[in-house]
């Protein structure tokens, strides 16, 4: 009885503490493979036959569509360039400039992947933005305020309780090819206020 019940421990145990940096892995953006810039994480090898089973482990617990290799790479920000956890009840400001690419695309989700919708339905909000629209500085940065309250300028609307995630999608982008990820500039994502 005595060496059943110890086995039962090992492997109560074994499980959770695989179980526990399989999940710490997958969700916290430290899997093998990740890209971090700064606020900003990629998995390169999403999309192709070299993923590594944690890489599609997060994709089927995010429900996204991985871009492929020759189509671009998606970076996802959870945290602001101070490590703080992003937050839909908190105004943001994006800054900087983005690595080369054709076209990006910048929509912020839920933890959960469902996309954002605000209610307010009368007039038109805008969900996500991209390079094509985006008002820019004389130098080629830019900024994009992010949050609840409206701004003028370029501005993502988000509301609601909880946290929130960004997306950063760069299509037909050098930094795919191994030159490319050298030093790739990111924007930056500083928190401005927070409602109370």
């Amino acid at each position: 009885m005595r060496t059943i019940l110890q086995i039962l421990i090992v492997l109560t145990i074994g499980f959770l503490l695989g179980g526990g940096s399989a999940w710490y892995s997958i969700q916290r953006s430290h899997g093998i493979g990740a890209i971090n810039i700064g606020s900003w994480t990629a998995w390169p090898f999403t999309g192709g036959n070299e993923a590594d089973p944690y890489t599609l482990a997060r994709v089927i617990s995010d429900s996204t569509v991985p871009l492929g290799a020759a189509e671009g790479l998606a970076f996802e920000a959870t945290e602001d360039m101070n490590g703080e956890r992003l937050n839909l009840e908190c105004n943001y400001v994006l800054e900087g400039r983005t690595p080369k690419a054709k076209l990006w695309t910048l929509t912020p989700y839920r933890q959960d992947g469902a996309a954002l919708k605000t209610g307010k339905s009368k007039i038109e909000v805008p969900q996500y933005t991209n390079s094509k629209r985006l008002l820019r500085y004389a130098d080629g940065t830019f900024s994009i305020a992010l949050g609840p309250q409206a701004a003028p300028g370029n501005w993502l609307a988000t509301e609601g309780k909880g946290l929130f995630r960004l997306v950063l999608r760069l299509y037909d982008t050098p930094i795919t090819a191994s030159a490319g990820l050298i030093s790739p500039q990111m924007p930056l994502i500083k928190k401005v206020s927070c409602q109370q």
